[in-house]
């Protein structure tokens, strides 16, 4: 019963995230024109907007670094999710494992299990494994978080012009002293320019 009621809140989770995606991937938003008769329509642009970013990693991990073009991200996020959900079942199938061999060691059920005989040895390890499992879970949810941040920050800078145009001025310079004493140095300016 119990399962067949999570089956039904995921299926119906799924839908809503579908219907959600399918709404707001295809529309776009314009930027605001300042005076209509000055702005042609080819120079409205596109405004790229970190909430849509924000809240497809939030739904979907990876629909954020899709949306921001960081295609070659996917592989990273998926890859590192995977590795921390396969070590987590693992340990998760060795902590009930674990678990039962000790309470049927402790119950007087069996007196050997893989080689263990003594209670202890398979508290310890018991422990270990519950431990492992979860800081797997710990790991799950920050790479998570990181997901969603990442998309955020990157949606925030996908407008951002780098420009080469960097300058270093250095050039030889006198200064006073505070007993009007002449002091050589040299200054150093950095400009930068921007791209228009």
């Amino acid at each position: 019963m119990l399962r067949k009621k999570y089956n039904t809140f995921i299926v119906r989770y799924l839908i809503l995230l579908i219907l959600i995606c399918s709404v707001t991937i295809g529309k776009g938003q314009t930027a605001p024109a300042a005076d209509n008769n000055y702005l042609q329509p080819e120079s409205i642009m596109q405004i790229h907007s970190p909430h849509k970013a924000t809240i497809y990693s939030a739904l979907v991990p990876g629909l954020g670094q899709i949306y921001n073009k960081k295609y070659w991200k996917l592989p990273i996020l998926y890859g590192a999710t995977g590795i921390f959900i396969y070590a987590f079942d693992l340990n998760n199938d060795r902590y009930h494992k674990y678990k039962n061999a000790y309470n049927d060691m402790y119950e007087g059920k069996i007196i050997n299990f893989e080689g263990y005989t003594s209670e202890d040895v398979l508290l310890r390890l018991r422990d270990k494994y519950e431990r492992d499992r979860n800081l797997n879970v710990i790991v799950l949810a920050a790479i998570y978080m990181l997901n969603v941040v990442d998309a955020t920050v990157d949606a925030h800078l996908f407008d951002y012009n780098i420009n080469d145009d960097l300058s270093l001025n250095v050039q030889p310079t006198i200064n006073r002293t505070y007993n009007n004493q002449n002091t050589i140095g040299i200054s150093c300016s950095f400009s930068f320019n921007k791209k228009k």
